[in-house]
């Protein structure tokens, strides 16, 4: 008796370990990611949760998110544990670790972004524009003047700043006249009639990362299996820390912009001061500081 009830326990551990398994959900929220369309986006996320599911030891699904929001509280309710997400978005949250980055068009983990513009061809000509860039969770106006532009262009350069779904949208948004100028990675195509006013700096592309409720010996084990995975023409593969999302986060600081500060080399010499110099003390009456008797 006490072998029949061992046994069914085993079983029942051994199915609640693969109920487990099979409930593990890989979310995605790469906005910035340039993949032409959200089939494409939806197949990568299918083909990454099912094989970091099975390196668990079970079975896995791949979401993709649209709005941060919705990731956000995904993520608080436990739901999903696994991500792969945008540097620029994680660089203002906390609660994760970061697995491996993501290896983009050229082999690498940094991707490179660009201004355009229908019309114009330097960023004066651009003043009074809207301009729209890929959402990253409320904060697309420093990610434009602070992140990409440095703290060079003054706030109120452009118009307005508004965020897109994804960088297909930014793109279809700027090709159908909703906005004027768009912030977005190298390595699209273009709408017709627009052109690189100018590159951006390159920065972190999306992450891999773990957040509560994933032990140091699965992380180990989703690294090994990321270091595997064999993607598509968008992301590649994975390798790699966090130092891009670190970066970024402090590239989001106002720049502080001070003059150059000159200081002259110059050698006194106690004899070129006091040459041609007549150093006498006049002398005065004492009695200029007495008063005459009444």
């Amino acid at each position: 008796m006490g072998r029949r009830l061992g046994i069914i326990a085993a079983a029942l551990l051994l199915a609640c370990s693969f109920a487990h398994a099979e409930n593990v959900t890989v979310g995605v929220f790469a906005p910035s990611a340039p993949f032409p369309s959200t089939t494409a986006r939806v197949d990568l996320a299918s083909r990454l949760g099912d094989h970091l599911g099975k390196a668990l030891g079970g079975t896995g699904t791949g979401r993709v998110y649209a709005r941060a929001g919705d990731f956000g509280a995904a993520v608080k309710s436990g739901e999903i544990k696994i991500a792969l997400v945008d540097a620029a978005y994680l660089s203002g949250q906390g609660g994760y670790t970061v697995i491996a980055g993501a290896v983009l068009r050229g082999g690498e983990t940094t991707q490179g972004w660009q201004l355009i513009a229908k019309s114009g061809k330097t960023i004066g000509d651009l003043k009074g524009k809207k301009l729209i860039v890929p959402t990253n969770g409320g904060r697309e106006t420093d990610f434009v003047m602070n992140v990409m532009l440095g703290g060079e262009v003054a706030r109120d350069h452009f118009s307005k700043i508004e965020a897109a779904p994804d960088t297909a949208s930014a793109l279809a948004a700027l090709g159908l006249g909703r906005a004027d100028v768009a912030v977005v990675p190298v390595g699209v195509d273009l709408p017709a009639g627009a052109s690189t006013i100018f590159t951006l700096p390159a920065i972190a592309g999306p992450v891999l990362v773990t957040y509560g409720g994933v032990s140091a010996a699965q992380r180990q084990t989703l690294a090994t299996a990321a270091a595997g995975f064999k993607g598509d023409g968008i992301v590649g593969g994975f390798r790699g820390d966090g130092d891009g999302v670190r970066a970024i986060a402090r590239r989001y600081g106002v720049a502080i912009k001070r003059g150059v500060l000159a200081v002259p080399a110059v050698r006194l010499v106690v004899g070129d001061l006091v040459e041609g110099r007549s150093f006498t003390i006049e002398r005065t009456p004492p009695v200029t500081f007495t008063l005459a008797p009444r």
